[in-house]
């Protein structure tokens, strides 16, 4: 369906926001809909041929979210769920959800005293010196693995300072090890 057309049909179905989403997409980008009964959906699909086929089905849970993430916009409500043919199939499911949660890298950092995290600077790891060891010492074995290729290392030094202009709670603009995050690494093929 042509973007145009997609627009007024989800504006005429009082479907704001998913207008708003489809006239961001760029003009001669794919746009997809699929249909189930009288329910019209903007959505990489594909959908189910029927909900009949879902047997099992598990609200996950609900959360408030800021339309386009802005608190200046209105506040929607999210619902995650999951739906499936087989109750075995579900059950795998939640497993697999279950373990991943055992071994999330956050919890356990926090857990293991390696580093903490902090919403004024979200993704920034706080370095503890535990953590800051075992960084380092997973940093050597890097260097040894990459000394033998034809590789070239290069950093990328993303850390507090950088990005508000001071180690937290010290005013002073140069950090410590746990109060910056070590370089992230990359190897790419020498050019030589």
């Amino acid at each position: 369906m042509p973007r145009d057309q997609a627009v007024a049909l989800f504006s005429s179905m009082g479907e704001k926001y998913k207008a708003e989403i489809i006239a961001s997409i760029p003009e001669g980008e794919a746009i997809s809909l699929y249909e189930q009964g009288d329910f019209i959906d903007l959505c990489r699909g594909p959908h189910v041929p029927s909900t009949g086929k879902l047997k099992v089905f598990k609200l996950m849970r609900v959360a408030g979210a800021y339309w386009r993430g802005d608190s200046k916009n209105e506040m929607l409500q999210r619902i995650y769920g999951t739906a499936w043919a087989r109750k075995e199939d579900q059950d795998a499911y939640l497993k697999m959800l279950e373990e991943a949660e055992k071994r999330d890298h956050r919890r356990l950092g926090t857990q293991l005293d390696l580093f903490h995290l902090q919403e004024e600077a979200p993704g920034l790891a706080f370095w503890h010196p535990k953590g800051w060891v075992l960084w380092q010492q997973v940093e050597q074995y890097m260097r040894a693995c990459t000394a033998t290729t034809a590789t070239r290392r290069c950093a990328l030094r993303r850390s507090w300072t950088a990005a508000c202009g001071s180690a937290p709670g010290t005013g002073r603009t140069s950090g410590r090890a746990c109060s910056s995050r070590p370089p992230r690494t990359a190897t790419t093929p020498s050019s030589r």
